[in-house]
């Protein structure tokens, strides 16, 4: 896997591009953009779909830390296979499958894992029996609530979960959200209908309003910048 690169140093030299400057410019124009040459703007790509994505490999994997490495991956497949991007879908669609795929691959890896652990005898571990409990944010006690509102909607099943989290928070359309999870509309309806009653109905309408699963910040600069490191060697 990837490891995040922690120099703070060097990220507070690095010149981040002007995110705000393109606000207005589609996501064609900028692939377009970078296709000629200018490399650099793929920080506004990674910069619009951070917090999207995010979230939704963190409706997979439990592991903040292996997100950060799942996220890198995303964003190197993404780069590497720009010019094979034809804009049949958006491309929010498009990037957003590369991250299912990677989150996928990686609880596929912890299983291939716990299966050989099986085998040679020790404790099985899989996606399953990685306890929740057991990680920092599950044992420390809640007096923030939006911590609170992450590990309610972290109890729903994956399926649950992802559709919950890009419907309700991230408020992508059930189209798009249908065509990233390979499912039909109605699936998708249907799932989003059965996550919200699994999640108690007070907490389900404050969760609909909140910031949860944030990737902002110093995060989200590191994560640009260890990408664009790599983009450019």
């Amino acid at each position: 896997m990837l490891r995040s690169v922690d120099n703070t140093s060097e990220i507070k030299k690095y010149n981040f591009v002007s995110v705000e400057k393109y606000s207005d410019v589609s996501d064609s124009e900028i692939i377009h953009k970078i296709l000629k040459g200018s490399t650099q703007l793929f920080e506004v790509l990674m910069r619009r779909y951070n917090q999207r994505l995010f979230r939704i490999q963190r409706s997979y994997i439990s592991d903040e830390e292996a997100i950060k490495d799942t996220l890198q991956i995303t964003y190197m497949k993404a780069f590497e296979n720009l010019d094979s991007f034809r804009g049949d879908a958006k491309f929010s669609t498009w990037i957003t499958r590369i991250a299912i795929n990677e989150a996928l691959k990686y609880l596929n890896g912890k299983k291939r894992d716990a299966e050989l652990q099986l085998v040679e005898g020790d404790t099985p571990m899989n996606e399953h029996t990685i306890n929740r409990d057991n990680t920092p944010e599950d044992k420390t006690i809640q007096h923030d609530f939006r911590q609170l509102l992450e590990q309610v909607v972290a109890t729903l099943p994956p399926k649950y979960r992802s559709v919950y989290l890009m419907r309700e928070v991230e408020h992508m359309d059930t189209k798009e959200t249908a065509d990233c999870l390979d499912l039909t509309e109605s699936n998708v309806k249907v799932r989003l209908h059965r996550a919200k009653k699994m999640l108690q109905e007070e907490i389900e309408r404050t969760v609909s309003d909140t910031e949860i699963f944030n990737f902002l910040g110093t995060q989200c600069d590191r994560l640009v910048f260890n990408v664009m490191r790599k983009i450019n060697q």
